[in-house]
């Protein structure tokens, strides 16, 4: 039988629930509704029977206890097949109940704001219990948890009933519904316990996008996102699919670019920024950032923290760009980066890129590391030197330590006026980080003299000084912390460089 001899719907999200059911009707499917849905669907003209007229007992505990009944799980899960299960619903009066359609309470949406006594009423029961057993049986039962699922289920029935691989999607989308929906349970005990870190870290992920390939061609790649936050990432351009590898660079090049106030470019090539700039305009930043490295720009990500104006775009078209990230585009951009036929373009601000989760996972092996911010306020910087910095070095200071922070460790960033002329990152001798931020400067064109450096980790001897004021540097930045931490601020008193302490480390493995 293609179409349902019985229907149960079970809903608190009903948008497009009467279109469905009258459709069902229309074929001659019997509609079983909980009392509230019952009372929606005849709102908008479907008569549905009321599932304690099915049963033959009425809601308890002020509608806790609903379809949690024999007579509605057993018509669920009878196998058809079996004689012995369909006799014992003809005993008993029963016809079997061929699709399951529930939408769960609002869990997700709701609980955080409620207090302890009233946030335990948005965790349902029945019908993850209805969603469960329709995905179990779902050789002989269609199981719908998402209006969206409607017009597909629909179109299977006209064309003479849900194949198995077409009932299998389903039942495993049921599933990843309620294992998600658990999830979400358990981590908001989880906060309200207070737990630090919480002794089970549940996550639940759905896939946005499949990616041509991971890092390699020769890896399979996909993009997901945390249950109910799968919105799909959607490039205004995208001239070839988002890769693996561009969405990794997108994220480092966005979160670097929002962590300044003023207009600003960010520059990322294999994870790591080669250019970042902050000036009066986006036109004048992307220069800037632009000059940082040229050469390793070539084939980079570019993100602004400023919509992207026409300005931009010329010089900006005519480079060699994987992706642009902007919050927006502005009026001429468009028609101008249409011409660019392989480049992607995203809209992308600073809270579409930062988790929404307090808690940092990382894979390592069968293991997982998990870190989150205290939040704890970063403490004042304080000067250690005899010389203190002037102004204009401190703000060079402070811009110079935001790209250090966001690249890898060991990380040095020599800066000048809102412009990177350096970076040396992912070294294992932090002074073999200093010469390497010093050697791309000098290669990107760039005098080092005046110039300030920030490091994300301490300087652990003073060589890293006579290094950097060998080369010019005027003044520095690091968290301080080291056993040599007295030789080291002797060194700089001996150049006549002033230094700073952060009294806080930045690393990034």
């Amino acid at each position: 039988m293609s179409w349902p001899r019985v229907a149960l719907f079970s809903l608190s999200e009903s948008s497009g629930a009467a279109t469905f059911a009258r459709a069902l009707a229309a074929r001659g499917t019997k509609i079983l509704a909980t009392s509230g849905t019952a009372r929606r669907l005849a709102d908008e003209g479907v008569t549905a029977a009321a599932v304690e007229d099915w049963t033959g007992m009425p809601e308890l505990l002020g509608g806790r206890v609903k379809t949690l009944h024999p007579h509605v799980h057993a018509p669920i899960l009878a196998r058809r097949e079996v004689a012995d299960d369909l006799a014992s619903l003809e005993q008993r009066g029963l016809e079997p109940i061929d699709l399951v359609v529930v939408t769960l309470y609002p869990f997700e949406a709701r609980a955080a704001a409620l207090p302890d006594g009233g946030f335990v009423e948005e965790i349902d029961i029945g019908g993850v219990a209805l969603l469960r057993a329709a995905a179990k049986n779902h050789a002989d039962v269609i199981v719908a948890h998402d209006p969206a699922q409607y017009p597909a289920v629909l179109e299977a029935l006209e064309a003479g009933g849900p194949t198995h691989a077409e009932r299998r999607a389903l039942a495993r989308a049921a599933f990843a519904r309620t294992s998600r929906y658990d999830a979400a349970i358990a981590a908001d005990l989880a906060r309200r316990a207070g737990d630090d870190p919480p002794p089970a870290h549940m996550l639940a992920l759905e896939r946005v996008r499949g990616l041509r390939y991971g890092e390699n061609p020769h890896q399979a790649g996909a993009l997901y996102a945390g249950a109910g936050r799968a919105e799909s990432l959607e490039a205004w351009q995208e001239g070839k699919e988002l890769s693996y590898n561009n969405l990794l660079d997108l994220h480092a090049a966005v979160s670097l670019v929002w962590r300044f106030t003023e207009p600003a470019c960010v520059i990322v090539k294999h994870g790591e920024p080669c250019g970042v700039a902050v000036a009066t305009t986006v036109a004048s930043a992307y220069e800037q950032a632009l000059a940082s490295d040229s050469r390793s720009a070539y084939g980079g990500i570019v993100a602004f923290n400023r919509p992207l104006d026409a300005e931009t775009t010329e010089p900006l078209a005519g480079q060699f760009v994987e992706c642009v990230a902007a919050p927006s585009l502005g009026a001429g951009v468009e028609e101008r980066l249409r011409s660019k036929r392989n480049l992607r373009v995203v809209r992308l601000a600073a809270a579409d890129v930062a988790s929404p989760e307090p808690w940092q996972l990382r894979a390592v092996g069968p293991w997982w590391l998990a870190q989150r911010d205290r939040g704890e306020p970063a403490p004042p910087w304080r000067t250690v030197t005899r010389r203190a910095a002037t102004a204009e070095e401190t703000r060079a200071l402070r811009f110079a330590w935001e790209v250090a922070a966001a690249a890898r460790s060991n990380a040095v960033a020599v800066a000048r006026d809102g412009q990177l002329l350096g970076l040396g990152s992912g070294q294992t001798s932090r002074v073999t980080a200093v010469e390497i931020a010093l050697l791309k400067a000098r290669e990107a064109g760039h005098d080092p003299r005046g110039a300030v450096l920030a490091s994300d980790g301490f300087f652990p001897f003073s060589d890293n000084i006579d290094v950097a004021a060998g080369a010019g540097i005027t003044a520095l930045v690091q968290p301080g912390g080291s056993v040599r931490d007295a030789e080291v601020v002797a060194a700089c008193d001996r150049h006549g460089v002033a230094m700073l302490f952060t009294d806080r480390r930045e690393f990034r493995h």
